[in-house]
């Protein structure tokens, strides 16, 4: 007869959560190493940012990876990591096989529309993107399914059958629009221009700048606006006359 103390169940139990923790931990920091391969593009400093920046990056981040739940909370588990990665590898899969069959076509691009220092960021990006970023999360994508099937059994079902959900959900076309609900392109906007939107003076302010970038049928009336900026807690200072100081400083 096999007999296991308890002693020896409880050690197992536990270097079976500590693993899984360090598993975890190992996969998260791989994915975030990710972004060094990325365009230099910060548009959201950390250390400055207001509050309702971060609120708009996870509503981003909700509408780009709804397998994870990221509304739900921000436990790393295998499900919510795999998630995050099987959305990531089908955004990026998808995006390069379109962008390789639009390179393709004669009139992909019309340079008459766009000024040569744009022309040129643009290809920068797109090759540091196809060059550098996309190989390294089809590595790393590699790694992550692969040590899964090292874990205990719940752990690596968990893992598949979460990354195969997001993967299955591919974006149906290259626009923000495309992906996540119709209010994802308005959080990517602000996501991106922040400093400009902080310096606005109210809800309507940013709304009218929303209808010359968007239009009014993509953009809603003024009461969309006023609940996208409830909903993410950016709230601007009510409309009056400047103080006094301020215009004494102007003036002078």
């Amino acid at each position: 007869m096999i007999q296991i103390s308890q002693v020896a169940v409880e050690e197992l139990e536990f270097g079976q959560v500590k693993s899984q923790e360090e598993w975890l931990s190992r996969l998260a920091e791989g994915y975030i190493k990710l972004e060094s391969c990325m365009p230099k593009i910060n548009f959201v400093p950390h250390e400055t940012c207001p509050k309702w920046v971060e609120s708009v990056e996870r509503e981003v981040g909700a509408s780009m990876f709804p397998a994870a739940k990221l509304k739900e909370g921000f436990k790393l588990t295998a499900w919510r990591l795999a998630a995050i990665i099987g959305h990531q590898c089908a955004i990026s899969v998808w995006f390069m096989e379109w962008l390789i069959q639009e390179l393709k076509k004669p009139h992909f691009l019309d340079k008459t529309k766009v000024t040569p220092d744009q022309l040129q960021k643009a290809e920068e990006m797109c090759n540091k993107m196809a060059n550098d970023w996309y190989p390294a999360l089809r590595r790393f994508a590699k790694r992550a399914l692969c040590s899964c099937v090292d874990q205990p059994y719940e752990d690596t079902k968990e893992f598949l059958l979460s990354y195969a959900s997001a993967f299955a959900q591919k974006p149906c076309g290259p626009r923000a629009s495309n992906m996540g609900n119709s209010a994802f392109e308005i959080h990517c906007f602000m996501l991106i221009h922040w400093q400009f939107v902080e310096r606005l003076n109210s809800a309507h302010d940013l709304h009218q700048v929303l209808v010359k970038v968007f239009g009014p049928y993509r953009t809603g009336n003024l009461k969309r606006t006023e609940k996208i900026c409830q909903r993410i807690d950016l709230h601007y200072r009510k409309p009056g006359r400047p103080p006094k100081v301020e215009t004494i400083q102007t003036l002078g």
